[in-house]
């Protein structure tokens, strides 16, 4: 029984951290980006907190978040280019973020919707 709480406690915390992620990514505004904005490590740090996920769980549930980004928003997963992951999980989490968000312009523009739309429909494709 010990097993399957803890299974079901691990999914608990990465549908959270999905679900935070998925809403902080649709959220973000251009001038998060602009160098020395702190928006974004900040809502990265508050997704993480909210959730209770450890940096190499958040890094996998966004490459997840990715995959669904993908699929709801019908770009071409073959041209779309992967994320490096190099250096440490919080710079990889960071960059995981910056990356998404772009993602998410192109998927939003590829399926005619807004960048809530996409990340509810990537949400409910995931079923956090």
């Amino acid at each position: 029984m010990r097993g399957s709480q803890l299974a079901l406690q691990t999914q608990t915390i990465q549908g959270r951290f999905l679900y935070e992620a998925a809403l902080g990514v649709a959220q973000m505004m251009p001038e998060d980006l602009e160098p020395g904005n702190l928006t974004i490590p900040f809502g990265v740090s508050v997704w993480i907190r909210r959730s209770d996920i450890g940096l190499a769980d958040a890094c996998d549930a966004m490459l997840e978040l990715r995959t669904a980004f993908l699929a709801v928003s019908g770009l071409d997963q073959r041209s779309e280019p992967v994320p490096l992951l190099g250096g440490d999980r919080r710079t990889a989490v960071l960059n995981l973020a910056v990356y998404l968000d772009g993602l998410v312009n192109r998927g939003a523009r590829c399926a005619g919707t807004s960048r809530m739309e996409l990340a509810q429909a990537a949400l409910e494709l995931l079923d956090p």
